[in-house]
């Protein structure tokens, strides 16, 4: 079969699979139902390489949290993060123990790409220390690095956050990355896109796009290569994306057209 045709026909059929079966969100999860879930650590890690676009290469990969209910049922991580949020010593227990596993099964090699979201980040703060940095300082071996993605919204509280997350990670000598640049309810900082080492752009700017769109994409895109961050483009399903990647000057992609690359770990198992 004709290898694009072939790609084609596979980014169709994850599609519709993902239609008819899609993961459902936590919002009717019981509070019970939610701290069995943290307490049985029913965890699970998808990661998703970043892809040199020049060379085709697999550079680094992102961990991404998956949650399962007992029975085995995925469930939405953003909306489990969602209801956390309503408990924030909870968050903060389940993303340390989240990022530990996270690392432990992480490959060997290239660069690791860990979310954090400020609140977890500042809830993990003691007297002299915190013991986000210093999980990730113990863990920055040679071959791996541990690059933490900023993870900002509307709320100026948070941006507030995330700079004094950004100033304790520099200290630390840990690089960070802006994630889902352009996402509808995000608001990005002059902070956090100056002191990034990747910029990483939502979906959204190539879903539906116009020529308006793509021409504040290339200003962007300019302008991280100004202040010396790499770019990458998320959301990559299908050989039209990459191509769209690579005339627009992104240096790094990612998304489900690689998903023959995906690497999983689900350490728990249904008793």
């Amino acid at each position: 079969m004709n290898a694009i045709l072939k790609e084609k026909l596979q980014a169709l059929e994850y599609a519709a699979v993902h239609r008819i079966f899609p993961v459902p969100p936590a919002r009717d999860l019981h509070p019970h139902e939610l701290l069995q879930m943290v307490l049985s650590q029913r965890f699970g890690v998808e990661y998703q390489p970043v892809v040199e676009i020049t060379t085709g290469e697999t550079m680094g990969f992102e961990a991404l949290a998956r949650f399962y209910r007992a029975n085995g049922e995925p469930v939405a991580s953003d909306s489990v993060f969602g209801l956390l949020h309503n408990n924030p010593l909870l968050l903060f227990h389940t993303e340390m123990a989240m990022k530990k596993l996270q690392i432990l099964h992480a490959p060997p090699t290239g660069i690791l790409f860990l979310n954090l979201d400020p609140d977890s980040f500042h809830a993990g703060q003691a007297p002299g220390f915190n013991v986000f940095t210093d999980m990730f300082c113990h863990h920055q071996l040679p071959g791996r690095e541990l690059i933490v993605e900023v993870i900002e919204n509307l709320h100026i509280r948070d941006v507030a956050l995330t700079s004094a997350m950004i100033g304790s990670l520099q200290d630390a000598g840990i690089k960070m990355a802006v994630d889902d640049l352009g996402v509808s309810n995000g608001l990005l900082s002059f902070g956090s896109f100056c002191n990034s080492s990747f910029i990483k752009f939502d979906r959204s700017w190539i879903s539906g796009h116009s020529n308006r769109k793509l021409a504040v994409m290339e200003w962007f895109i300019e302008v991280a290569r100004a202040a010396g961050a790499r770019t990458v483009l998320e959301g990559v399903e299908t050989p039209a994306d990459l191509a769209l990647a690579r005339d627009m000057g992104f240096d790094c992609v990612q998304g489900f057209y690689f998903r023959d690359r995906f690497v999983s770990a689900r350490p728990w198992h249904e008793t």
